[in-house]
């Protein structure tokens, strides 16, 4: 081997190596932005797939953009309507139990009062001295809730934009990515994303029923024991079971809270009914749906969650399940299949 040839080798392995270091160092500092592009993706499936029913079903001749458009509009419309009419009676029923609530924690506050060792060894003010955060704690405090909201606002309208621009070209970027590919890959990564699209999409449709399940079950099981606003915490419940296990905590907290102004009894039957729900939810709601629609290994998928979690925050708990689903699709296909039993 003549020593141009070697030189040229040396250039081309050096190159590659600088290649995969500097994408490897580009994800690593976009790695919270990672999540926030898997989910716009989730998201545009979904446009497109309802933008696919409405083709199907009205007899009218409109392009993808004007469906796509429209689907936008309606989950919109939709949308401001709910919150709306929820922000309402979430008011009411706030001032209705305002005064009670008050009244309760005054009460548990002057029963701590008068125990024993409260009297004998708490001064009163030095237990309103100890209860009051220091200015500079505060501060530092009122600094972080800011910093976390607006963060959440700014990824939040990531995903919102993002998911608008990817369903209504999806062809567009599909194509380019494609391109950037050899030629040689070019057909087999345009049948795995259509693969991945029709995973995601199925993974939607099994989280929808078993959120759906779960919210219609709960709201009825609060208004049963007597629990305020049953109707706002089953919808809670619902939303909040898109992120698997994890989910379920949050659902359970607002409503524990109404029902410990109700009593022990229905603190207590709030409870029993949220494991119940949990239980149901996870053990048979979920692994049937799942497994007729995509097939995921309940442990992996907690796995998938912490995993996320730690690289990538709080989106990557979002998304983890969907992402795992996909990238088994993709371990299956091109490692599993095409290099192993090749």
């Amino acid at each position: 081997m003549d020593h141009a040839a070697f030189s040229r080798r040396v250039l081309l392995a050096s190159g590659i190596v600088l290649l995969v270091v500097a994408t490897a160092g580009l994800l690593y500092v976009a790695r919270n932005l990672l999540p926030l592009i898997f989910g716009s993706v989730l998201i545009a499936v979904v446009l497109n797939q309802l933008a696919d029913l409405i083709a199907r079903w009205v007899p009218l001749d409109l392009s993808r953009t004007t469906r796509v458009g429209l689907v936008i509009f309606t989950i919109a419309v939709l949308s401001c309507l709910t919150m709306y009419s929820f922000a309402n009676s979430a008011a009411q029923k706030a001032a209705q139990f305002k005064d009670r609530i008050e009244n309760s924690v005054q009460e548990t506050f002057e029963s701590v009062k008068q125990q024993p060792l409260v009297e004998d060894h708490l001064e009163e003010d030095a237990k309103l001295s100890s209860m009051m955060p220091s200015s500079g704690k505060s501060i530092g405090l009122a600094k972080n809730f800011f910093a976390s909201a607006f963060g959440g606002m700014a990824d939040f309208l990531i995903l919102l934009i993002l998911s608008i621009y990817f369903a209504l070209s999806p062809d567009k970027y599909r194509v380019g990515a494609i391109r950037m590919l050899p030629t040689g890959w070019r057909e087999k990564t345009s049948d795995l994303l259509s693969q991945s699209s029709t995973t995601l999409w199925r993974w939607m449709i099994g989280r929808l029923i078993a959120m759906a399940l779960v919210g219609i079950v709960f709201g009825i099981g609060l208004a049963v024991i007597g629990v305020p606003m049953p109707l706002e915490l089953g919808v809670f419940a619902g939303l909040v079971t898109f992120i698997p296990n994890i989910g379920g905590i949050a659902a359970v907290v607002p409503a524990l809270l109404l029902a410990s102004q109700q009593g022990s009894t229905a603190l207590i039957s709030v409870l029993v009914l949220y494991l119940v729900i949990q239980t149901i939810e996870s053990y048979l709601i979920t692994p049937m749906v799942q497994e007729h629609q995509v097939e995921l290994p309940p442990a992996m998928v907690i796995l998938a969650q912490i995993i996320g979690g730690l690289v990538f925050g709080f989106w990557g708990i979002v998304f983890a399940t969907p992402m795992f689903a996909v990238s088994m699709l993709w371990i299956k296909q091109i490692y599993v299949e095409d290099w192993l039993e090749s």
